[in-house]
C-alpha cells in the first residue's frame, strides 16, 4: 500500500470519527416544540449535519484525488 493511500485512510477515519461525534450530540436538540423554517430543531439539525458531512467527505476525496 502506498504512503498516500495510508494517509487517505487515516484522514477519512478522522473525518468519520468527527462525524460520529457530531451526530452523537443531536439528542440534545430533540425538541418537538421549537421550529426553524417549519421544521423541528431535530430535523433541521439532521439536514444541516447531512450537508456538513457530505462537504467533509467530498473535500477529503478531492484533496486525495490527484495524489
Amino acid at each position: 500500500m502506498a504512503e498516500n493511500d495510508k494517509i487517505f485512510y487515516v484522514v477519512t477515519l478522522i473525518v468519520l470519527l468527527i462525524d460520529i461525534i457530531i451526530y452523537s450530540i443531536y439528542p440534545v436538540f430533540n425538541s418537538a416544540t421549537e421550529t426553524v423554517g417549519g421544521l423541528t430543531i431535530f430535523y433541521f439539525y439532521q439536514i444541516i449535519l447531512l450537508i456538513v458531512s457530505s462537504i467533509m467527505f467530498v473535500a477529503v476525496s478531492l484533496i486525495f484525488k490527484n495524489r
